[in-house]
């Protein structure tokens, strides 16, 4: 198989579970949110995933993207054994380090609830600083396993097997969400618990989730491991690296895997710690606060995820492609490879992107409830999904061509820029302004990015202005199908509903997919984005 077939194959395996995953994450919502009783309760939940998040990302150390990038780059040269050596001994490492991180955030948890508190603002709050630290105790026992589960998803990447890391995504965020739902609904509605306990158990299902994924990985490996032997035993490279060579270079791919993987959620660690008091200052009723905030970094953050999930799925998945080819000095490959990775994600992300924002209102009511201040929220940041995508697909492509040292610079001025920005916008915007500043953050992160790779990549950029332009234009027809549509309903419909919103998105998303979809196929850019996939598709759907 081609590297080309392998890519779209990789891709679209990789897209269809992180889609099923961020679907499933966005749809339980609607009972989570009904059995916790609004954003408010919400809000604790948040307050603890963000540092776990940060946490987790330290944990792993940037090993799973930097093993994944080291067994491509050595597998190219067919040193197989070097590549056995390092992922054996990686598992291993993962397991202590997911142990002492555990440690640390367990016993760090009340310094960061209080911190969190500090920064918590004026007037009454619905949790305290040990609710807080309470609920980061518990979903800590997830960092555990995470880190082991995410290095052995990175060994089969790096073998350009992408079926494992999607397989074990789905059954991770099904047990999730299985534990999460039935847990929270129990300690509320069967025990009398409390809100901070169901919070609490909600956490709690990460690490369900996370061993669930380890044991379908383990089936994985059961399968593949005879053909792995079997390609280590083929060995002739003559290429032999110790332990601390090997490790030398995993900390020089991995450090830059933290930074990146860090960077969204320090984006939101700094929401978090600005937000309230920046809402403070802007006269704010305390009692405001923390509902708002739940909004901006639960409600509407998990609903602007979905369109991101094209780009997690073709960064996990360029990555091993890119980084072969650069290493045989194939630099055509390489501009090929980048022009069909970024045209593909802006083909699908632009339009999914901007429909969001158009059917803001309508998407945040079917799945919570009628809030002006959550749609208007959803509004801003719909579109900011495009910059997230376009930010960690370049991130993966300058760690495939080598200079990954450079992403250090890129993320710590925008972490600067985001700091810097971000209590004035939202004193001037409030919530929203937090949206603004991330957009901001990001799109610098994504020029800087774009310059390193027309620098190193020998990427030709002129080559992507056409089918951009055309992907825009398209976006923008579908916008206006979609708004003459979605008048004619609201002026017929009660909008405020949670069933009438639902009948809504069934009608106008359908009409905005075809609208796109049809004219993409009869301008040509399907044919110029997805290559011979798009005759297949055009030979099974003949009004394309």
């Amino acid at each position: 198989m081609s590297d080309q077939k392998k890519l779209f194959r990789g891709t679209f395996l990789l897209t269809a579970a992180t889609f099923t995953t961020q679907l499933l994450g966005m749809l339980y919502l609607i009972p989570f949110y009904s059995i916790m009783g609004g954003e408010e309760n919400l809000a604790l939940y948040g307050y603890a995933y963000t540092p776990y998040t940060i946490m987790l990302s330290i944990a792993a150390a940037g090993v799973p993207g930097a093993v994944s990038k080291f067994v491509a780059k050595y597998n190219a040269l067919g040193a197989y054994e070097t590549s056995r050596k390092l992922y054996k001994s990686s598992l291993i490492v993962m397991m202590v380090t997911g142990i002492l991180a555990f440690l640390a955030l367990f016993f760090l948890a009340p310094y960061i609830a209080e911190a969190q508190s500090a920064a918590g603002g004026s007037g009454d709050h619905r949790w305290s600083s040990d609710d807080i630290a309470s609920v980061i105790r518990v979903v800590s026992f997830a960092v555990i396993v995470v880190p082991f589960m995410a290095t052995w998803r990175g060994i089969f990447q790096g073998h350009e097997s992408f079926g494992p890391t999607s397989a074990s995504s789905v059954v991770e965020q099904i047990l999730r969400i299985v534990v999460l739902l039935s847990g929270a609904y129990i300690v509320i509605n069967v025990m009398g618990g409390s809100i901070k306990t169901a919070n609490q158990i909600a956490v709690f299902a990460a690490f369900i989730g996370a061993i669930g994924a380890t044991i379908t990985l383990a089936i994985f490996w059961k399968k593949r491991r005879p053909m792995m032997q079997e390609q280590t035993a083929t060995d002739k490279s003559g290429i032999s690296l110790s332990y601390v060579d090997m490790y030398k270079e995993i900390i020089r791919y991995g450090l830059p895997f933290i930074i990146v993987s860090v960077s969204i959620p320090v984006l939101l660690f700094i929401d978090q710690m600005t937000h309230n008091n920046a809402l403070s200052l802007a006269g704010v009723p305390g009692s405001l606060q923390d509902s708002w905030f739940g909004m901006l970094n639960l409600t509407t953050h998990k609903l602007v995820m979905i369109p991101t999930a094209f780009a997690s799925a073709f960064a996990i998945t360029i990555l091993p492609f890119i980084t072969k080819n650069y290493q045989q000095k194939l630099f055509d490959n390489v501009h090929e490879q980048v022009k069909s990775m970024i045209l593909m994600l802006l083909f699908f992300v632009v339009p999914a992107g901007l429909g969001m924002m158009i059917l803001a209102a309508p998407i945040y009511t079917a799945f919570y409830s009628f809030n002006e201040i959550g749609i208007m929220i959803l509004t801003i940041y719909a579109p900011v999904s495009i910059v997230i995508s376009l930010f960690s697909v370049t991130c993966s492509i300058v760690q495939g061509i080598d200079k990954q040292h450079l992403t250090f610079y890129v993320v710590i001025t925008m972490l600067i820029v985001k700091a810097a920005i971000n209590i004035p916008l939202i004193m001037q915007f409030y919530t929203v302004g937090a949206v603004l500043g991330t957009a901001i953050a990001l799109g610098v992160g994504v020029i800087m990015n774009l310059i390193i790779i027309k620098k190193y990549g020998k990427i030709r950029f002129s080559a992507f202005v056409a089918p951009i332009f055309k992907i825009i234009v398209l976006s923008f027809a579908m916008l206006l199908a979609v708004e003459i549509v979605y008048y004619f309903m609201i002026t017929r419909i009660d909008e405020f509903t949670s069933f009438n919103s639902i009948i809504t998105l069934l009608i106008t998303v359908p009409v905005g997919v075809l609208v796109y979809l049809f004219n993409a196929f009869k301008t040509g850019l399907a044919d110029e984005v997805l290559g011979e996939r798009a005759a297949k598709i055009r030979a099974k759907l003949r009004f394309l």
